[in-house]
C-alpha cells in the first residue's frame, strides 16, 4: 500500500483547484449535455457558485491535495454532512504520472480514516460509465452501483 497524506488546501491552491475543476465540468457539460462552449461555460460557474457560496468556505466542503512525503499525486473534494452521517465525494483526481500506482486506493483508504472519526458512514459518488478504471477501483473498496442514469443520442 502506498504511503500517502491528505493535506488541507491553501486559499491559494483552492483557487487553482476550483478553475481546474470549473474548466472540467465545462468540458463535460460539452460533452454529455450537448452544451455549447460558451453556454458550458456560464453554466459551470453558475453551478461551481451555488455548490460553493462562500468558496473554499462553504460548510460541510473540503478540499485536500493527495500527498506523498515529497510530492502532490492528486486533489480530493469531499462534501461531509456529520449530521446526515453521509459523505459525498465530488473529486477524486490522481494525476496522470500516479496513476495505476495505488494511489487512489491509498486516497480513499485515508479519507475513510476520517470519515469515520467524524461517525459517517457512508460515502456516496458518482462515476461515469466510461471511466472504468475508476469504476473497478471503487467496486474493489466496497461501493455498490445504487442508481445508473442512461442516455441515447439521436
Amino acid at each position: 500500500m502506498k504511503e500517502l497524506k491528505l493535506v488541507l488546501m491553501t486559499e491559494e491552491e483552492f483557487h487553482i483547484f476550483i478553475e481546474k475543476e470549473v474548466s472540467r465540468y465545462e468540458e463535460s457539460l460539452g460533452k454529455y449535455k450537448g452544451l455549447q462552449k460558451e453556454e458550458a461555460l456560464k453554466k459551470a460557474h453558475l453551478d461551481t457558485q451555488r455548490l460553493l457560496p462562500h468558496g473554499m468556505k462553504t460548510p460541510f466542503h473540503t478540499f485536500y491535495r493527495c500527498c506523498t512525503w515529497t510530492e502532490d499525486v492528486g486533489t480530493l473534494w469531499i462534501y461531509a454532512n456529520e449530521k446526515k452521517k453521509q459523505a459525498f465525494i465530488y473529486q477524486i483526481a490522481i494525476f496522470e504520472d500516479y496513476q495505476r500506482k495505488g494511489y487512489g486506493k491509498a486516497t480513499l483508504k485515508e479519507i475513510e480514516k476520517i470519515l469515520r472519526k467524524q461517525k459517517i458512514d457512508t460515502i456516496l459518488l458518482n462515476v461515469f460509465y466510461e471511466n472504468q478504471r475508476a469504476y473497478h477501483l471503487y467496486e474493489e473498496m466496497g461501493f455498490k452501483t445504487v442508481s445508473m442514469t442512461m442516455k441515447k443520442e439521436l
